[in-house]
């Protein structure tokens, strides 16, 4: 028995960022229990296929070749155009009618390339905002980034965000005393104000946080303390058991180097990473609960988890 009951969540994941993917270059990757390829035409545009050929089943990530905005299979040279669709057997005179690999929606923002999974295989229903510090002159140019395997799914790791009591008896933060939330469509907000020690940096931080996160799978927040930065959080799933977990910051120069803004932002979000570890252990090994006994000093996770229905295609809520 599958340890969480819902299967994938209907949402778009981060499957790269951007300077991870050059154009001309192609990509294997495995996410969502399937074997993916993501490449990238010389037009600039982000594809993201299915991995196995149609034809006789070679993976497309494994020797492929971008031809143009086509990705070229390594076995046969079949060429397949960005939706898909086979627009080459360079050996035959017809190609088979229907000669194409599934091409899945693919966004790219935020220094960051999405893919949109459904179970149902139906069109996106949102998209993901763009950040405006994404790229302002004012900001840190390129992402720091964090990343991790754990072994929980990404609803898991979502709902700690409203789990205000962990903060002190994990975190050893001081209990939230500024907090609210919003649930609003696909997105809901969060925002705390509290006081934690920056062990890196040897200094008590007075912050306050204000997040969105959108669908299941991708959130960001505002973090104002010793500095204004933004903190950008990918929850991909690789299968029904294991999430990557990815977390990157840009900071506000405020009138410092990039150089030295980005020396003092590694400290600051090295001692973030830490805390973010400090979960891991309780993710990996606790049993989830459909209906948990909660009382009235939690966080609004009941609320929450109503929240995440909307995106699975099955019913969960009576699991057990």
């Amino acid at each position: 028995m599958a340890r969480f009951p819902f299967g994938f969540a209907n949402s778009w994941y981060l499957l790269l960022y951007s300077d991870e993917l050059a154009r001309g270059e192609v990509r294997p990757l495995h996410y969502l229990g399937r074997e993916l390829v993501a490449y990238r035409g010389e037009d600039g545009e982000p594809h993201v296929f299915d991995a196995y050929c149609p034809h006789l089943g070679a993976h497309l990530g494994r020797g492929g070749k971008v031809i143009g905005s086509d990705l070229q299979c390594p076995f046969h040279a079949w060429k397949f155009n960005g939706a898909g669709k086979c627009v080459q057997v360079p050996y035959a005179n017809k190609i088979p009618a229907k000669a194409e690999v599934r091409s899945w929606p693919v966004s790219e923002r935020n220094g960051g390339i999405f893919v949109w999974y459904h179970e149902e295989g139906k069109p996106p229903d949102f998209q993901i905002p763009t950040l405006s510090e994404w790229g302002d002159s004012g900001w840190t140019r390129t992402w720091q980034k964090y990343e991790w395997t754990v072994k929980t799914c990404p609803q898991d790791i979502m709902e700690n965000a409203i789990d205000w009591p962990h903060f002190h008896s994990v975190h050893m933060m001081d209990m939230p005393p500024e907090k609210s939330h919003k649930f609003d469509g696909k997105m809901f907000f969060w925002n705390i104000g509290t006081t934690k020690q920056v062990s890196t940096m040897g200094v008590s931080d007075n912050l306050y946080m204000e997040a969105q996160n959108w669908g299941l799978g991708y959130n960001f927040l505002t973090y104002t303390g010793m500095f204004t930065t933004v903190i950008s959080t990918g929850l991909t799933p690789i299968d029904e058991d294991h999430t990557h977990f990815r977390t990157a910051i840009i900071g506000k120069k405020d009138g410092r180097s990039e150089e030295e803004t980005l020396q003092l932002l590694k400290a600051y979000m090295d001692d973030q990473s830490n805390a973010i570890t400090q979960d891991f252990e309780i993710w990996e090994n606790k049993r989830f609960r459909a209906k948990p006994m909660l009382c009235d000093g939690d966080g609004p996770i009941a609320e929450f988890r109503r929240w995440c229905r909307q995106f699975y295609s099955k019913d969960w809520a009576e699991a057990e």
